[in-house]
């Protein structure tokens, strides 16, 4: 008869120990007295990291409401505008180097054809040598030169239809639309941790 009322007995889970066992309702646990006390206190340091937990969260959640300029997300939008000017800034350095060669050598060209023009004006003038027709071929080398010069306009500045810098979006989706996109509709049962398909 006493070996029936031992086997009945339950025992703590810690020390298998009979006398006077609690049972837990959250872990359906036997404790005996010591280790019931045990139990509870290490329930309270896991509450106690639950609440440093949360106060982090909420520290968090308030820094971002006190100074939404902290927010790591706008801090990557601001690091997307410093790289976006640093390549607007050399695609305009690019494209000013471009013109000012472009232009150096048309007005270099310009330049030599009138020096070629003065020296042949000088030459003729000191030698005393020059017919009417002379004077009509150098007014019309003038005439050129002087339209070449206000048509210097040839070179033309063109936007290339293709993005410099890449648009940022802004998107906001809930976890549980991906979820729900990713698996289909299903339910979450035993406090999240099984996932029944419907």
């Amino acid at each position: 008869m006493a070996s029936s009322t031992i086997s009945s007995k339950v025992l703590c889970v810690v020390c298998n120990k009979g006398k006077g066992s609690f049972k837990c309702e959250g872990c359906l646990r036997m404790f005996c007295p010591k280790h019931s006390n045990d139990h509870r206190n290490d329930l309270s340091k896991q509450l106690e990291e639950i609440v440093v937990a949360r106060d982090l969260i909420q520290q968090t959640l308030i820094q971002q409401m006190e100074d939404p300029q902290q927010h790591p997300l706008v801090k990557k939008i601001n690091q997307w505008e410093q790289e976006s000017i640093v390549k607007i800034r050399q695609a305009a350095e690019e494209a000013r180097n471009r013109l000012i060669k472009t232009t150096t050598e048309y007005t270099n060209d310009l330049k030599k054809k009138l020096n070629n023009l003065s020296d042949e004006l000088r030459q003729s003038q000191e030698d005393n040598d020059f017919i009417e027709t002379d004077l009509q071929q150098w007014i019309q080398k003038l005439e050129e030169l002087k339209k070449e010069l206000h048509n210097s306009t040839t070179v033309t500045i063109q936007e290339d239809s293709t993005p410099l810098v890449s648009k940022i979006l802004i998107g906001n989706q809930n976890t549980f639309d991906v979820f729900e996109r990713v698996c289909g509709t299903a339910e979450i049962k035993e406090n999240g941790c099984l996932v029944v398909k419907n």
